[in-house]
């Protein structure tokens, strides 16, 4: 496996990415700074949703040491490459093979009070697919969509978690319009100067009705 090493956005601490792979991005910088700024609790169980090398999740652990962070990756060679530079930053995030579309078969149900995702940005059979099947894969929706990212969070997150997601601007009516179809809403749009063309979603359960 050919690696890099990466500086983490906001340190000198260095991971190790795949040499041929899918980059850091400022999206991924803008997404965990979100959440670090609009999340107060001290102690939370997390999740991320399709986790690669780890980078998101170390961002986290590292200003939030208390929180119990899990990623689940369906890439070999992420996860492991995830599980070495979490033993390398000596952190406690847990990473596991799985495949978010089997939801059900891998994560517990309504578990989780955080779960965050830089998914797949770009729609399958949109523009050009990168001849690097792992690249490809982690830019374009090959085998991960907005409504399967949905899904896995309508499953996972309790019932007063929060749910965060960074997409690019021009799939906002995309998520609106999937969100009417599922039990979440958004409860924020948020946008920064970070990734000036994308926007994080702060996602939450939709009010449970009461009938008298």
């Amino acid at each position: 496996m050919n690696t890099i090493k990466v500086k983490l956005p906001f340190s000198d601490i260095e991971i190790e990415q795949l040499a041929d792979g899918h980059p850091v991005t400022e999206a991924a910088d803008f997404l965990q700074s979100t959440i670090i700024d609009k999340t107060q609790e001290n102690r939370v169980k997390g999740l991320e949703l399709g986790s690669g090398n780890g980078i998101i999740s170390f961002m986290l652990a590292l200003q939030k040491p208390d929180w119990q962070l899990t990623g689940i990756e369906l890439q070999k060679e992420l996860l492991d490459l995830a599980q070495s530079n979490n033993a390398r930053l000596g952190l406690d995030c847990r990473f596991i093979s799985g495949d978010l579309r089997e939801y059900k078969t891998c994560l517990e149900y309504r578990a989780f009070d955080l779960i965050y995702s830089n998914p797949p940005w770009i729609k399958a059979g949109s523009g050009k697919v990168s001849p690097d099947e792992g690249r490809a894969m982690s830019r374009q929706e090959i085998t991960c969509t907005m409504k399967d990212i949905l899904a896995c969070i309508e499953w996972s997150l309790n019932e007063n978690g929060v749910a965060w997601l960074i997409y690019p601007n021009d799939r906002k009516p995309e998520l609106a319009n999937e969100l009417m179809r599922t039990e979440l809403e958004a409860a924020g749009l948020f946008s920064s100067e970070i990734s000036p063309h994308s926007f994080v979603a702060k996602l939450k359960r939709k009010p449970v009705s009461k009938h008298w």
